[in-house]
């Protein structure tokens, strides 16, 4: 797909940043535009289609399989992930360090395992039918906890990282802004958060 040539700046955080572009240009309604919205930058309009696409394709499988309204949950997995996204980019531009419980409500979105797991259940053939999406869908104990422990973990492994180039605030950020504590004790208190969601 030549996204390295295409998507130069890019190229070390493909996935991170083609979820993060689909978030950035959904409508409020949270259409299911089959080309990229206006406004959209040329470099990411190839990768726009490439997503609506593969979310296509996987939609009619399901259909094809007699997995009928699997797609969309699927589809809707995809919108939850852009809204997490969205919201980012919201308080990036307003230079806005959310308290830490508004951070984690949006982790749960931004962390794009509900948009994993869903195409992990197409995978999965007869065993992932509707009722499998539509449990996904309901908001389980153990997808939440997944998904908080996974955007949890990224914001310390590239807490660094994310320092060195605009970023929205981390979850360590908000944490060590409303609790008044240094990076190592945020680090901790992740640790015993982690600790409580495994148990959950």
């Amino acid at each position: 797909m030549e996204f390295e040539s295409k998507i130069t700046y890019a190229k070390h955080r493909v996935a991170e940043v083609c979820l993060w572009a689909v978030g950035t240009y959904f409508e409020p309604e949270d259409e299911w535009l089959p080309e990229a919205p206006n406004g959209i930058p040329d470099s990411m309009k190839h990768l726009y289609r490439v997503i609506i696409d593969f979310y296509d394709k996987l939609e009619d499988k399901l259909e094809k399989q007699g997995r009928s309204g699997c797609g969309f949950h699927l589809k809707k997995s995809l919108k939850s992930t852009a809204n997490g996204y969205m919201q980012e980019v919201n308080w990036l531009r307003k230079d806005c360090i959310a308290k830490f419980d508004e951070y984690k409500a949006n982790a749960i979105l931004s962390s794009a395992y509900y948009a994993i797991m869903g195409v992990t259940f197409v995978g999965m053939g007869d065993v992932a039918k509707l009722d499998a999406f539509e449990w996904l869908s309901s908001h389980p104990k153990i997808r939440i906890a997944a998904e908080i422990i996974c955007r949890f973990t990224d914001d310390i492994t590239s807490y660094d990282f994310e320092h060195k180039r605009e970023h929205v605030a981390t979850g360590i950020d908000c944490y060590m802004k409303q609790f008044c504590v240094s990076k190592e004790l945020a680090y901790m208190d992740y640790s015993i958060l982690f600790q409580m969601l495994g148990r959950s």
